[in-house]
């Protein structure tokens, strides 16, 4: 067998593997701190989990059970001990599960005919800035994106067979448990690899029905694996809050965030690139400040009632709503990943982010335009249904630029195949 040459796809690949690493490594030495930054408390909730206090708010004098976040970023933050160096072989694991991963669902796509597809999907996540920024962080968009990834892989590479329903249900459920969004994804993917046909045979998980496992039954499966992937933690929900919740008590919080009277006046018609921390610190105290004057106690409670002033407002506001909306879809698909004063970044690095990602959209309309003229939807829908139903949910609730970082990999996957310049081959 030759060797490999200098310029050989494996060389490429592999340096790409090792380039998705050194940045992200340069990444946390850069700013150690921030590995052990608990902004939204997942460290905090892996502690008391340690500490044998279960799955409890962190900094109470007495134990007390929550669900305000999903549990599977502190149940994997129990692993590292809380540390630095935990958290930073962890993150460095999961990205280079997600550039493989990324990179084999392309090419399955592609139809493993050139090595491109692969090399520029996983090119894009491995240097996307949100990525790299949210890789030193205690965050789930770098666990997320590794799963949106693997599950892509998955999808592309399954037959029409339980094991492989049981498979994808099975990474579904994980999804979840990151982040209560994949909903979405999962709602629409199912429902196009039903109706759809497809242009070609490439995708035998939605290929032609087979007598012995239908489709239908096919999607039943993936979604019955799911539920019983999630089951344990909406039963320990239901036994704690007397309420089988599935997702968070985060949800009307958030809803009510991105759907309130100072956020629409301030950043939606006042013009501010972002809600000012002050304003939002003091719009929050106001809000619990109100809710302790009603009497509404416990993170269920509090949360349907949110909930509920959310949806009070955009009903009485319907067209504020929807210019609210308009905005919310500006900031998902932003091109600047934030302010320097925000970010940290130098502005001449911003701009050349900026430029990077307006190239990414620009590439990624030209693809979804030759996936329309090749008659490819069926084969391309599970990453657009990912991208689709991320996008839909925070158009709605709130929405900032790393939202959309656990999409990535499917925009990469779309991007790389929509942009192949011969047709994906069929299969006889």
């Amino acid at each position: 067998m030759p060797g490999c040459s200098p310029l050989s796809p494996r060389v490429w690949w592999l340096s790409l593997l090792g380039l998705a690493v050194v940045l992200r490594w340069g990444v946390m030495i850069a700013r150690p701190e921030q590995l052990t930054t608990d902004r939204d408390l997942y460290l905090g909730i892996a502690n008391e989990l340690r500490e044998g206090h279960g799955y409890s708010t962190p900094g109470t004098a007495v134990p007390t059970p929550t669900a305000f976040r999903p549990p599977l970023y502190p149940l994997l933050l129990v692993l590292t001990g809380g540390s630095r160096t935990g958290i930073a072989v962890l993150h460095l694991g999961l990205a280079v599960v997600m550039v493989l991963a990324t990179g084999r669902a392309a090419e399955k796509l592609a139809g493993g005919t050139s090595p491109f597809p692969r090399l520029l999907a996983g090119g894009i996540v491995a240097i996307d800035p949100l990525l790299l920024l949210y890789s030193g962080q205690p965050m789930t968009e770098t666990l997320c994106a590794c799963l949106t990834a693997v599950l892509l892989w998955r999808m592309t590479a399954s037959e029409p067979s339980p094991r492989d329903a049981m498979i994808e249900g099975l990474l579904w459920g994980l999804c979840l448990l990151a982040r209560p969004t994949y909903a979405a994804g999962l709602v629409l993917c199912l429902v196009g690899r039903v109706l759809l046909r497809p242009a070609n045979a490439a995708f035998p998980a939605i290929s032609e029905q087979s007598p012995t496992f239908p489709r239908l039954r096919f999607g039943f499966m993936v979604v019955m694996t799911a539920i019983v992937v999630v089951a344990p933690w909406a039963i320990r929900n239901g036994v704690v809050f007397g309420k089988p919740i599935v997702t968070t008590t985060h949800g009307g919080y958030t809803l009510w965030l991105a759907n309130n009277p100072v956020y629409y006046a301030e950043v939606v018609e006042g013009g501010d690139p972002a809600w000012n921390g002050e304003s939002l610190q003091r719009w929050q105290s106001e809000t619990n400040a109100e809710m302790d004057r009603l009497q509404i106690h416990g993170e269920v409670a509090r949360d349907l009632w949110q909930g509920t002033r959310a949806k009070q407002f955009m009903a009485n506001n319907p067209w504020r709503f929807v210019r609210a909306c308009g905005d919310r879809a500006s900031t998902f698909w932003a091109i600047f990943p934030g302010r320097t004063a925000d970010s940290g970044v130098p502005q001449p690095m911003l701009w050349i982010i900026a430029g990077g990602y307006a190239a990414v959209w620009v590439g990624g309309i030209v693809a979804l335009g030759r996936i329309a003229i090749r008659r490819s939807w069926a084969e391309n829908w599970p990453a657009c249904s990912l991208v689709l139903g991320f996008f839909l949910v925070h158009l709605v609730y709130w929405t900032d630029v790393r939202m959309r970082a656990p999409i990535m990999p499917a925009v990469a996957v779309l991007l790389a195949v929509g942009l192949l310049w011969h047709d994906v081959p069929r299969r006889e």
